[in-house]
């Protein structure tokens, strides 16, 4: 096992950045293998494709296991929004899906739904509120065939408990963007019947890397819609068929490097534990509380460790939003402004000395006048 602090050693961002939730500033050791595979793809030695062809197996073997399905359950894409498409795509019937969402979800149903008639949103309207039990449970009717959520919250950090909900929704499909909280959280995604993700983020894998795993009851349901010839079977000559399993949800092959240095943010999150993770990424996220209380910032993400990952926002006075980012701009920290909000998003690899910038960026702010 590896330990938390030789996990956090692995990265190697600079002080003041606090912006995990736009991007994950990619590990090392990922960077390390896309070098290795990016020679073997320059020299092509003897052998060399059978190194790269083994990637999908790689990555596909790792990501199963962390969200608990067989190896077939799972297949690679190139981010979230690809799965997510593939999924809505092959939904049959109405699917609960709030207006808020991040657009992935909401325009992948809207888009299924004009193409092929048989999906139909089902739209909680804006400023509803969170994604709870509660919420769903009473949004839910005998035409909803599914429920589609994000795992956390873009905007507000607000995280999803996928285990109520599946209490709640029964033998509904539960279908999930995990991106905003996979690498973050230690969550049973054995409950949810599609886990979508990419790599950019909380798995500082990069851009270009993700997949998707699909229960057996998804698998049932779902019909593949945007299979390429990666995701068919058939003998020379004669017209494909789809592919058995999660297989059947790609277009075409994905690049291998792509496919290894996921392989190895995963393998790497692997060794030290999901949980080991969590509870840095909690710990430095009560730090930014403690900074926000500290000089009277609304902190409007919740401060329930049960119902946030390491997203914090902040919501200054109105007029007071440009002082902020300009005094987060002086003292170098990176962290996303957006609808008079201040999204803070904290890592393991988050340390003290950047927090201190913070901390300095907001004694700069408390005494603007």
């Amino acid at each position: 096992m590896t330990t938390i602090d030789e996990y956090a050693a692995g990265f190697q961002e600079e002080p003041g950045y606090l912006d995990h939730a736009a991007f994950g500033p990619v590990q090392t050791a990922v960077l390390e293998e896309q070098r290795v595979l990016g020679t073997i793809q320059e020299h092509v030695r003897f052998g060399a494709m059978e190194v790269l062809d083994e990637q999908d197996a790689r990555v596909r073997t790792v990501a199963a296991r962390l969200v608990r399905r067989r190896d077939d359950q799972v297949v690679s894409q190139t981010a979230t929004t690809p799965g997510l498409l593939h999924t809505a795509f092959g939904l049959t019937g109405g699917v609960l899906v709030a207006a808020d969402e991040y657009p992935s979800l909401p325009l992948a149903l809207a888009s299924a739904a004009a193409a092929t008639g048989r999906v139909q949103p089902l739209v909680i309207e804006s400023g509803a509120g969170w994604m709870t039990p509660d919420l769903i449970a009473a949004r839910l009717s005998d035409d909803v065939a599914a429920v589609a959520l994000s795992l956390v919250d873009w905007r507000t950090g607000y995280r999803a408990d996928l285990a109520a909900i599946r209490d709640v929704i029964g033998d509904r499909l539960l279908i999930v963007d995990a991106i905003q909280g996979f690498g973050a959280v230690d969550e049973p995604y054995e409950v949810a019947d599609v886990i979508a993700t990419g790599g950019q983020k909380w798995l500082h894998a990069g851009w270009g890397t993700g997949f998707v795993s699909f229960s057996d009851r998804a698998l049932e349901r779902l019909q593949p819609a945007l299979s390429g010839p990666a995701g068919t079977v058939g003998e020379p000559g004669e017209v494909p068929t789809v592919a058995p399993g999660a297989a059947a949800y790609q277009m075409t092959r994905i690049d291998p490097v792509a496919q290894a240095r996921l392989a190895v943010s995963l393998e790497s999150l692997s060794g030290v534990g999901v949980a080991a993770v969590e509870a840095a990424v909690a710990e430095r996220a009560e730090r930014v509380f403690d900074l926000a209380d500290e000089f009277g910032v609304v902190v409007e993400s919740s401060r329930d460790r049960r119902e946030r990952a390491g997203i914090v926002v902040l919501r200054p006075a109105p007029e007071r939003l440009t002082a902020l980012a300009a005094s987060l701009h002086n003292h170098g920290v990176t962290a996303t402004t957006r609808a008079g909000t201040l999204r803070v998003s904290v890592f393991v690899s988050t340390t003290n000395e950047t927090l201190a910038m913070l901390r300095d960026a907001l004694v700069s702010f408390a005494t603007m006048v």
